[in-house]
């Protein structure tokens, strides 16, 4: 083939809709991974909604994230179509026509349930990244976005995830005491 029909094929093809899907994939897992981030740092409770993080608020952190990863989702499938067969070669052992297990899939699957297993029984270092995200959600690590002044906001407002052991605790109360006081004022509520 001369190098001017390759040169008219290539103007021909305006458009490479592998290499769109490729890049969306590529940029969606960015923004997937950006928003994952960004929540891991957020803090929970009530001061969630005092936080900002590149002048976006957790709520809208939240959206961004579920949207990337349902974009992520279907451009990864979509990419899987593309390249059905190059994936059924991968899968062959080259050169022959059967399939076979080969030692790469049991690693990654082995990884897989690795993760899994680690994190559903709280293995370490999978507890580890838990306790991390816990101490910056609790401000013992301190978000540059948290000003003193949503600090401060946040003791005004409530006792954030606090437990009734944990708060009767720190006011000095016995947890009976403070359950017939709620109690007490639930009442009224419940009669209207």
């Amino acid at each position: 083939m001369s190098e001017k029909s390759v040169i008219k094929k290539q103007k021909k093809k305006w458009f490479q809709f592998r290499a769109f899907v490729s890049l969306l994939a590529v940029l969606t897992f960015g923004m997937t991974v950006l928003s994952g981030a960004a929540l891991f740092m957020a803090p929970s409770g009530r001061s969630g909604h005092l936080w900002t993080f590149w002048g976006l608020s957790k709520h809208q952190w939240e959206d961004h994230h579920n949207w990337y990863c349902l974009v992520f989702v279907a451009v990864c499938l979509l990419h899987l179509v593309l390249n059905f067969r190059p994936i059924l070669y991968y899968l062959k052992i080259i050169g022959s026509k059967a399939y076979r297990i080969r030692f790469e899939w049991l690693l990654a699957a082995g990884v897989s349930v690795l993760v899994f297993m680690g994190v559903q029984y709280h293995w370490r270092p999978f507890t580890q990244l838990i306790e991390i995200r816990s101490r910056m959600r609790h401000g013992a690590i301190s978000s540059t976005s948290t000003t003193s002044e949503n600090q401060e906001a946040d003791r005004r407002q409530g006792f954030g995830q606090l437990t009734l052991s944990e708060f009767c605790r720190q006011a000095g109360l016995e947890p009976e005491a403070a359950v017939q006081i709620l109690e007490e004022k639930a009442s009224p509520l419940i009669q209207t």
